[in-house]
């Protein structure tokens, strides 16, 4: 393994999926990884401390702003609204925020919505003395499913709920779907060596998925609802789909699905029939497969 050639100082992984294979990536290289947001567009954001717990911003090399969750709820209901900003030093420990930034150093993006949801943690790291608020990354600011508006499950929460159902995936995507009562629908592929029944994998990441979400567990045990169905994909439909990609000349960042409210037309290249789908609204309104 690469832990018994090297030894390392640190490791510094990025991304929506990282905290899910951390244990995985300790196992190989014999140290934990340290979290960092960053982006192309604003540099690095936020960093990691060696104490290993959140992220500490790095104010230096952009203006931080943050919308209140409420805020950007309001605009998304009203796209003329202007949505109210806080700055950092006026954040609350537990509350979420979409992040704008104005770069400093040269850069070009003045007021611009990086498009991810944050929350803060805490207003200080009393462990290591430093005091700057700290925070956690929670998933793209559109990457939400609400379901019947008590509890909004993130791409990284279902991921998390799959992964712990030890449940053996080639992939996955999610979307809400409203009928006769909201649902949150899961489209998985199995792996070839693995056999369970789409209710065997529905009841474990249900399961799971109350253990992460307290909010997802009362929906059962107050509103008597179990909002989960889970699609069981044919094998190779991950494989083909980024293959149709590639065939139709789109670039690296649209050959994969979104694991969040894929649309009828991705459903579709997934091989779910058009006919198979359910005759409700979905969330999936934006069609994520950019004409090449």
């Amino acid at each position: 393994m690469p832990k018994d050639l090297w030894s390392l100082k640190a490791i510094v992984i990025g991304g929506t999926d990282s905290s899910i294979y951390k244990e995985k990536i300790k196992y190989l290289w014999g140290k934990y990884p340290l979290d960092a947001y960053a982006g192309s567009e604003v540099g690095t954001m936020a960093m990691q401390t060696w104490d290993y717990d959140t992220m500490t911003f790095v104010p230096t090399l952009n203006f931080l702003e943050f919308i209140p969750e409420k805020e950007y709820f309001k605009w998304q209901l009203d796209p003329t609204y202007q949505p109210k900003t806080v700055l950092l030093n006026e954040v609350k420990a537990g509350d979420k925020y979409e992040i704008v930034i104005t770069n400093l150093h040269g850069g070009i993006f003045v007021r611009y919505r990086v498009g991810d949801m944050i929350r803060i943690a805490s207003l200080q790291n009393k462990k290591l003395g430093i005091d700057i608020p700290q925070m956690v990354f929670e998933s793209r600011a559109d990457d939400l499913i609400d379901i019947a508006g008590f509890t909004r499950l993130t791409e990284k929460t279902i991921w998390h709920a799959i992964e712990n159902a030890n449940i053996r995936y080639e992939d996955w995507t999610a979307r809400k779907e409203v009928g006769e009562t909201p649902a949150l629908h899961i489209y998985l592929e199995l792996k070839d060596d693995y056999a369970a029944s789409e209710s065997q994998v529905a009841a474990a990441i249900h399961e799971q998925l109350g253990i992460l979400d307290s909010d997802y567990a009362k929906l059962e045990a107050m509103l008597g609802l179990k909002p989960l169905e889970v699609t069981l994909l044919r094998k190779g439909a991950f494989s083909n789909f980024v293959s149709q990609r590639r065939a139709e000349g789109a670039d690296l960042a649209h050959l994969k699905p979104p694991h969040i409210n894929p649309s009828d037309r991705i459903l579709s290249s997934l091989g779910v029939g058009v006919e198979a789908l359910p005759a409700v609204k979905t969330v999936a309104e934006t069609e994520a497969l950019a004409t090449p």
